[in-house]
C-alpha cells in the first residue's frame, strides 16, 4: 500500500494567524515536521513541545484543532515511529489534562452549553463594552471578551475534530504496537456519544489483547464510557490472575456505583503494591496506584482504617521522581478526604482527633519533614494540627518539647 505525505497542505494553514499558548503558532509547522522525522535536538521531543504550546497544562489553544488532521494521518502512517505520541497528543487535544476528567469519564455536553450561553451573552457583552470609561478600557474589554470565546470555541472544536476522526483511528487497535493499542483505547474512552461504536470494538480488544497494560486501559476505557450494559463483562475480570485487569475491572465498576468487599480489596491491594508502570497504561501518566485511590475515595469505604492504611503504605512505597504523580495523587486523595475542608471546631488535642485521622497524623510524625506532600501541610494547617514536624511529634505524644 502507498501512503502519501502525512503532512500534505501543511502551508496551507494560516499558522501565523492562529494562537497558542506562546502567541502565534507559526512555529507549530516546524513542530509537526520534527515529529514526522523522529529526530531533534534539546531536552524534550517534538511531541512534548508542541503539546506544550497548542495545549498548555490541559488548556485546547485555537491552533489544537487544525493540527489534528495531521496528527491523524502521522498516527495511521505505518511508516513512523512513536505513533502512540500522536494519539497521545490527539488525547490531549480532545479533552484538556486527563487528571481533571479522572475517574469519572468526560461529558462534552459542559463545555458545549458554556459556549453556548457565552453567544447568548453577547448583548451583556457589548453592553459592559460600550459602558467603559475610556477607549483604552474599551478596547481592553473588547479582546477580553474575544479571547474569551475564543477559548471556549477551541475546547468544543478540538474536541469535535478528534472525534470526527475516530472511525480512522479505530484500526490502531490491531496495531502490532501494544502502546499505539493502548493509546487507542485510551483515546476511545472520552467520546461517549460514540459509545455504541466503540464499545464492541474495545470489548474485543481486551478478550485478545496479550498486554496486561494494554487490556487494563480497554476496561478502564469501557468504565470511563460509563455505559451500564458493559458491567457483566468488566465485572468478570474482578477475580483475574493478573493484577492489571484485576485494578481494571475494580476501577470501571465504581464507575457505576459498584464498590462491594471484592471491588475495595482490588482497589486497596493495589494502592498499597501497584504494578509496574509501562506505556501501555497511560490514564493519569500511569499511575495505577493513582488511579486506584481516586476509586476508592468514591466508595463509601475511602475513610476506614483499611482503605487509610492502604493509601498510607502506598505513601510510604512512593519515592524518587518516578514516584512523584503517585505520591500527589494519592496523598490528595488521602487528606481530602480524612481532612475535609475546616473543621467546625479544630480539634485542642491530639486525642480529639478522629481515630483514622491519628492514624494519619503519626504517619507524618514518622516520616522526614522534607517528605510531607503539600496538601499534608495545608490539611494541618486548616486543622489546627502542627505543621512542623517536631511539634507534630510532641503533639502525638511520641516525644517531649525540647527534644
Amino acid at each position: 500500500m502507498t501512503h502519501g505525505d502525512p503532512l500534505t497542505g501543511l502551508d496551507d494553514v494560516p499558522w501565523a494567524q492562529l494562537q497558542h499558548s506562546y502567541g502565534t503558532a507559526d512555529d507549530v509547522p516546524g513542530l509537526l515536521r520534527a515529529m514526522q522525522a523522529g529526530a531533534w535536538e534539546g531536552r524534550y521531543p517534538p511531541s512534548a513541545q508542541l503539546a506544550n504550546h497548542i495545549v498548555h497544562q490541559g488548556t485546547r489553544s485555537q491552533a489544537a484543532v487544525y493540527t489534528v488532521p495531521f496528527l491523524v494521518r502521522m498516527a495511521l502512517d505505518p511508516r513512523l515511529a512513536n505513533r502512540h505520541r500522536f494519539v497521545g497528543l490527539l488525547v490531549a487535544i480532545a479533552i484538556g489534562r486527563d487528571n481533571n476528567c479522572l475517574p469519572n469519564g468526560y461529558d462534552p455536553r459542559e463545555d458545549r452549553a458554556y459556549l453556548s450561553r457565552l453567544r447568548g451573552e453577547a448583548d451583556e457583552w457589548a453592553q459592559w463594552i460600550a459602558e467603559a470609561a475610556d477607549d483604552e478600557r474599551r478596547k481592553q474589554r473588547e479582546e477580553s471578551c474575544a479571547q474569551v470565546l475564543i477559548d471556549a470555541e477551541a475546547v468544543v472544536r478540538s474536541y469535535d475534530a478528534v472525534r470526527e476522526a475516530l472511525p480512522e483511528l479505530a484500526v490502531l487497535l490491531t496495531s502490532g504496537s501494544p502502546e499505539l493499542r493502548a493509546e487507542t483505547a485510551n483515546l476511545l474512552a472520552w467520546f461517549p456519544e460514540s459509545a455504541a461504536t466503540s464499545i464492541p470494538l474495545l470489548k474485543a480488544f481486551v478478550a485478545d489483547e496479550v498486554s496486561p497494560g494494554a487490556a487494563a486501559t480497554g476496561l478502564g476505557a469501557l468504565g470511563l464510557l460509563g455505559e451500564p450494559a458493559t458491567v457483566p463483562f468488566i465485572g468478570r475480570y474482578l477475580d483475574s490472575p493478573i493484577v492489571e485487569l484485576r485494578w481494571a475491572s475494580a476501577f470501571a465498576l465504581t464507575r457505576f456505583g459498584i464498590a462491594g468487599p471484592a471491588v475495595v480489596d482490588v482497589l486497596s491491594q493495589v494502592v498499597a503494591r501497584p504494578p509496574e508502570k509501562t506505556e501501555t497504561m497511560s490514564f493519569l501518566n500511569g499511575s495505577y496506584r493513582g488511579l486506584a485511590a481516586m476509586a476508592l475515595a468514591e466508595t463509601s469505604e475511602a475513610t476506614t482504617l483499611r482503605a487509610v492504611d492502604a493509601m498510607l503504605a502506598g505513601l510510604a512505597d512512593c519515592s524518587g521522581v518516578e514516584g512523584f504523580s503517585d505520591r500527589y495523587y494519592t496523598a490528595h486523595m488521602l487528606f481530602t478526604l480524612v481532612f475535609p475542608g475546616d473543621p467546625a471546631e479544630p480539634p485542642r488535642s491530639f486525642g480529639d482527633l478522629r481515630h483514622v485521622q491519628q492514624r494519619v497524623v503519626r504517619f507524618l510524625a514518622d516520616q522526614d519533614e522534607a517528605a510531607w506532600p503539600s496538601t499534608a501541610m495545608d490539611a494541618l494547617r486548616r486543622w489546627k494540627v502542627p505543621a512542623r514536624r517536631s511539634d507534630l511529634r510532641v503533639y502525638v505524644g511520641i516525644s517531649q518539647a525540647g527534644q
